[in-house]
């Protein structure tokens, strides 16, 4: 059972990208359920859900209420996330970081400049496989991440970072999208984490 976690945000960015991320997945495939704070989306083959928070209000901290609901509700439901996605500018990627699941072997950090957070990251969960970019976080590049990730699992395959980072390279034919992607790094090139896993045997 694959579990992911979404975190989105209140402003007009969030507003704006969440309903073209909602329905990035396509209702042949996926059951979806519309909560008052969050959407539950359920493939209709295999084991795999995704929760995210929608991006209600910031000046009145309803988003941040909606993730701490959303999270109480997928812990009564025995619903560990395997997944953690932030989506939402850089300042957001804190309150996202003090709440990052333990149980999250895969995190993306979809915002600008995630690169400079990864080591945050890591102390937070040193098991995890970290996606960031070194510039500009963008949907284009994002969303064609999650949804090949969110495939292969689907298709009960391995992620395998370097044939994925192959095939998503030679899928962007913009040239301004392809320019975006190569600032994004994939978990095996990591290597001053992988040194610090090597030596303190993390």
């Amino acid at each position: 059972r694959i579990v992911q976690q979404v975190f989105f945000y209140g402003d007009e960015d969030g507003k704006a990208f969440f309903p073209r991320f909602v329905n990035s997945f396509a209702a042949k495939d996926w059951a979806r359920t519309d909560k008052k704070e969050w959407v539950e989306l359920k493939s209709k083959k295999g084991e795999v859900y995704v929760f995210a928070n929608k991006p209600l209000n910031y000046d009145a901290n309803l988003d941040d209420s909606a993730q701490v609901h959303m999270a109480k509700y997928m812990e009564s439901l025995n619903m560990a996330p395997t997944m953690a996605v932030h989506r939402g500018h850089s300042y957001w990627l804190p309150g996202t970081i003090k709440r990052l699941p333990e149980t999250a072997r895969i995190i993306l950090l979809g915002s600008c400049g995630g690169y400079n957070d990864v080591a945050k990251v890591f102390h937070a969960n040193p098991d995890a496989h970290i996606i960031s970019t070194r510039n500009i976080g963008s949907k284009y590049v994002n969303d064609p991440i999650l949804n090949r990730v969110t495939n292969d699992v689907l298709a009960n395959k391995d992620v395998n970072w370097n044939e994925l980072w192959k095939t998503l390279d030679t899928s962007f034919t913009n040239k301004t999208t392809k320019d975006l992607f190569s600032s994004y790094i994939p978990p095996n090139k990591y290597i001053g984490i992988m040194f610090i896993r090597e030596v303190f045997n993390f």
